[in-house]
């Protein structure tokens, strides 16, 4: 199956190609279809095969200006980049859905939207759907293709089991959030690497980037997570990593914290990690100041230190010994960083490396999961989901 991913933000127009091959199937429990995860309606483990294409639209002045959106202009651009490729069964984005056709725990919701209602869903999304200039965009190319789209939501947040969320403050729980749908992506592949399903393994995940999270995977659900962000996990490109609460008091104390108040998420996600601690502000330009900048040296001692400690405390959320750990994110692509890493962590587990901010890969096999029956999708409208 092919599908087009689409995505739009306020300075670029980006369109993926997704080839998604669906596993041969074998004979036995292993065969696509057979699960053991267990549950009511348990997600099957098929592995597609994913071959992706990307095209970075060039910019006309006049298509993209802040929220606005020329949408004629921005459907002939992707009719042009598109020509040269073969037919898409689908265009797919990503969507936030604040009440989901169905709850399904831990799961994202892929929302189904067929040709024939693609009009009414123009004019008359349910007041849950957070809406925008890609979801403008894909509905009407969707239209003009005649073809379904498909919803993704980028989830941040899933809910942990009680004995994760407990602080020793009554009534505060942590609701970490991270990288739900990149990380269960590259958890998901590396549990196939060592030849589990991803219902049946146990898997570390560190997305490393600007903001870092460090997730724990066992039979296919979250056990425990860092968070990233606010909520929490090591340092990043410009996340700080933990801070104690006796170093917030000083902070505090100090005015530092009060100075800041106005931009609480800014101060903590956008004014720290790496770039705080060396001046640089890109990957590339951390790897080429590694050799002769002591800054970059120190800097990248401690991001090692922060994420392998990290790693072993999700560990410590597991009941078995992980089958995996792999590092992803725009960070994993600093070699001399990662080598560091799987030289403190292959002692637990195969390590693997998959470098890149995967958004584009992560939608599409959550659409094809879907549309493979392999994973939760509802239609819209919700009436016609079946009771």
């Amino acid at each position: 199956m092919r599908v087009y991913v689409l995505s739009v933000s306020s300075s670029s127009l980006k369109l993926g190609l997704a080839e998604l091959t669906p596993p041969v199937p074998s004979v036995g429990p292993e065969a696509v279809g057979v699960s053991e995860c267990g549950g009511p309606d348990p997600v099957q483990d098929g592995r597609l095969d994913l071959q992706m294409t990307r095209a970075d639209l060039p910019l006309d002045p006049h298509l993209l200006n802040g929220t606005g959106l020329d949408l004629n202009r921005a459907l002939d651009a992707l009719e042009m980049q598109a020509a040269a490729w073969p037919p898409a069964d689908a265009v797919v984005t990503v969507a936030a859905w604040e009440e989901p056709a169905a709850a399904v725990s831990d799961r994202s919701q892929v929302i189904y939207v067929a040709p024939e209602h693609l009009l009414q869903a123009q004019h008359d999304l349910p007041s849950g759907a957070v809406l925008g200039n890609r979801l403008r965009l894909a509905i009407a190319w969707a239209m003009r293709l005649g073809v379904p789209l498909l919803t993704v939501p980028l989830p941040q947040q899933v809910e942990l089991p009680a004995d994760a969320r407990e602080t020793g403050i009554p009534g505060l729980r942590r609701e970490p959030r991270f990288h739900v749908l990149n990380s269960e992506m590259v958890a998901r592949e590396a549990a196939y690497d060592v030849g589990q399903r991803f219902c049946d393994a146990a898997v570390i995940a560190a997305h490393l980037g600007s903001t870092s999270s460090v997730t724990a995977y066992q039979k296919g659900k979250v056990v425990n997570s860092t968070g990233s962000g606010l909520t929490g996990g090591p340092m990043g490109l410009r996340q700080a990593g933990p801070v104690s609460p006796a170093t917030l008091q000083r902070l505090w104390d100090s005015d530092h914290l009060q100075m800041h108040a106005g931009a609480w998420t800014e101060f903590w996600t956008g004014e720290g990690g790496l770039r705080a601690l060396t001046g640089y502000g890109s990957v590339r330009e951390l790897m080429a100041a590694e050799e002769t900048d002591p800054r970059v040296q120190a800097a990248a001692a401690a991001f090692v230190h922060q994420v392998a400690c990290a790693v072993g405390q999700q560990c410590g959320a597991l009941t078995i010994r992980p089958d995996a750990i792999v590092l992803t994110g725009p960070l994993a692509r600093w070699d001399g960083v990662m080598h560091r890493l799987e030289a403190r962590l292959s002692w637990m587990a195969p390590v693997f490396v998959v470098p890149g901010d995967l958004e584009f890969e992560a939608v599409a096999r959550a659409a094809g999961r879907g549309l493979m029956g392999w994973a939760p999708m509802h239609s819209w409208p919700r009436e016609l989901q079946p009771a």
